[in-house]
């Protein structure tokens, strides 16, 4: 059966003679483990972050926050069924924390790398705020603090998507009181301030509250049903293609005025042509061995209603950002073309022998055959 691959004019000599399903079959469990392969190798490249807590469980009631006056607002949020909000008349000072989350590992390479958060604003002038300040605690009392007045939104009431790096990677955060923990933080703190000039009736609100960290997709919950439901695509695409080029060669052959013979028989020698496939995927699995991981937040593979077309985008460059300049994905391409081309080769060697047809006529049939079939694969997806 290898033999195609490496000598195809003595193999199909000999299995146009007695041409057996075994081969085929094979060449197929092959297929299906070189792909199993692939895509471990794919699903190493990917790192997803994830959040805790994993339902927006933080902004869904007040019953972590202080102080005494915050409260769920459920007209106005990103997800879940609240926001929460803390708001005082004729004030200059706006805060809520949060406490009581457990004991959040910001440190080391399987900590938490960074906490995201919706934050709104309203001040009844609409005067931007002079301070805005975030602090992580660390047991009671201490906390680092970081300045967010860069990254909260410029108008008044309106919604601001903010991430902020943890842990020692970020020298944006000062250590404020009683030497913080990084591998202990308990709760967080959100604070606006404005001018005594500018004292007002003043609200903030906070929603889809999460710190991320990041995991490879081996590990995550989902990687089980998307393995095995890219293998069973592999064997549906497999024997689909297998069916149509088969047809599509016969509708040819026949369209020349040439005698076709049985079908069953040109099915089983053309499945031999498809172990190609078995050396496609082998040398991809290494290509792709050679492309740097990605790193998707939170907010992009699990987006929420309203942000799927914009994290798509964004996806999309972070692929043009890491795969599409480098060496082994632009290869990609013409490891393909080189494919399909091999394939030919080997279906009018194919045809030669089973057929008894001049050579410049297999390779007609089979060139046409073959477009035929790439068009109609591109029509339907597979």
């Amino acid at each position: 059966m290898l033999e195609v691959i490496y000598s195809p004019l003595k193999a199909f000599k000999e299995i146009v003679k007695k041409p057996s399903i075994k081969g085929p079959l094979l060449i197929f469990l092959l297929i299906l483990l070189a792909t199993a392969g692939a895509q471990y190798v794919s699903a190493s490249k990917w790192v997803f972050e994830i959040g805790t807590p994993e339902a927006d469980d933080w902004t869904e009631s007040i019953s972590l926050w202080t102080p005494e006056g915050v409260s769920t607002d459920g007209a106005d949020r990103i997800v879940g069924n609240y926001s929460v909000k803390s708001s005082v008349t004729n004030d200059t000072r706006v805060w809520m924390r949060i406490t009581s989350i457990g004991s959040l590992n910001c440190s080391g390479d399987n900590g938490y790398k960074g906490l995201s958060f919706r934050i709104k604003w309203i001040h009844q002038n609409n005067i931007f705020p002079a301070n805005a300040t975030l602090r992580l605690f660390s047991n009671n009392n201490s906390y680092f603090e970081l300045d967010t007045d860069d990254k909260i939104a410029n108008s008044s009431d309106t919604w601001g998507n903010v991430t902020v790096s943890v842990g020692l990677t970020n020298p944006d955060w000062r250590p404020s009181v009683d030497s913080p923990d990084w591998e202990n933080i308990t709760g967080l703190e959100f604070e606006l301030a404005w001018l005594a000039s500018d004292a007002a009736n003043i609200a903030m609100k906070i929603d889809d509250l999460y710190f991320g960290k990041h995991v490879s997709f081996l590990s995550t919950d989902v990687f089980t049903s998307w393995f095995v439901s890219s293998l069973a695509t592999t064997a549906f695409s497999f024997f689909l293609g297998w069916s149509l080029y088969s047809v599509f060669l016969l509708l040819v052959i026949k369209l020349s005025r040439s005698e076709v013979g049985p079908w069953s028989v040109l099915f089983i020698v053309i499945g031999y042509t498809f172990s190609t496939r078995i050396v496609h995927v082998l040398v991809d699995t290494f290509l792709v061995s050679l492309l740097p991981p990605l790193f998707f937040p939170l907010k992009l593979w699990n987006p929420i209603a309203g942000e799927r077309e914009l994290a798509s985008k964004l996806i999309d460059g972070i692929y043009k950002t890491n795969w599409y300049p480098t060496l082994a994905y632009n290869l990609t391409l013409p490891l393909m073309v080189v494919v399909y081309a091999w394939a030919v080769v080997l279906s009018a060697i194919a045809i030669h022998f089973l057929r008894e047809f001049a050579w410049k006529k297999a390779a007609i049939i089979s060139i046409t055959a073959y477009l035929i079939y790439l068009l109609v694969r591109v029509f339907l997806g597979i």
